[in-house]
């Protein structure tokens, strides 16, 4: 799996989810199963390469230093266990979902500029780096 991965679940694409629809390293930096169940459990995450994956689970990380330490930011965190489909997507295909969704947007300058860097885009990566 190579991160960034991006959420391909259609109900993450709303103005105000956008920016958790991209995650860069397999943390969950909270404890609260709420923000697990809502952005990340049962959901489809596409990687740099095309391969699909989905989010099943998370799991404490055992260093007992953490547990004395909680209270600084990022110390408190947990794994996100991702299993693969099997699926894989090409570019072109993640390109076409992705201007899907941006289309979906309200139209202003700013979609309208990603959706001109997404057709030049080469690869998975610069499709999901944008």
């Amino acid at each position: 799996m190579t991160f960034p991965l991006l959420n391909i679940t259609p109900e993450c694409w709303t103005y105000e989810n956008l920016i958790d629809c991209v995650i860069f390293d397999e943390f969950i930096y909270t404890d609260k199963d709420s923000v697990f169940m809502e952005l990340y459990k049962d959901k489809l995450f596409c990687d740099c390469n095309g391969k699909i994956f989905k989010a099943v689970k998370k799991a404490e990380l055992t260093e007992k230093w953490r547990n004395w330490l909680k209270f600084i930011p990022n110390i408190w965190k947990r794994e996100i266990i991702f299993q693969p489909t099997g699926e894989n997507w090409t570019v072109e295909e993640l390109r076409n979902y992705l201007l899907n969704r941006v289309s979906e947007l309200k139209t202003n300058e700013q979609t309208e500029k990603w959706k001109t860097q997404l057709k030049k885009a080469k690869n998975h990566s610069e499709l999901i780096y944008g």
